[in-house]
């Protein structure tokens, strides 16, 4: 993915982001969806068909719960929850 502002690092520009996904959905006793989410993006970089990861540079988001993220982290989560439902839905699992 594109980063919205590109990385400068060792004066190599990093204009994209590898990306790394943990989702762990769970439930409530009532019933009421949750998730810990952790996120790794790390600058990448294509020069000359060569790819370069900077990973001493990542970006980690970590979060044990929903209730602890703002409103970005949950637009993304609930897309992402979207798009495997629509997944699941369409495999008939």
């Amino acid at each position: 993915m594109k980063t919205t502002n590109p990385i400068q690092i060792d004066n190599k520009e990093y204009d994209r982001f590898s990306l790394s996904l943990i989702v762990s959905g769970i439930y409530d006793p009532e019933g009421k969806p949750d998730a810990s989410f952790v996120c790794n993006l790390v600058p990448t970089r294509i020069d000359g068909g060569v790819v370069e990861t900077a990973p001493q540079s990542a970006i980690n988001i970590r979060l044990g719960a929903l209730d602890q993220a703002d409103e970005s982290t949950l637009t993304a989560v609930t897309a992402i929850y979207s798009a495997l439902q629509t997944f699941v839905t369409e495999k008939g699992l």
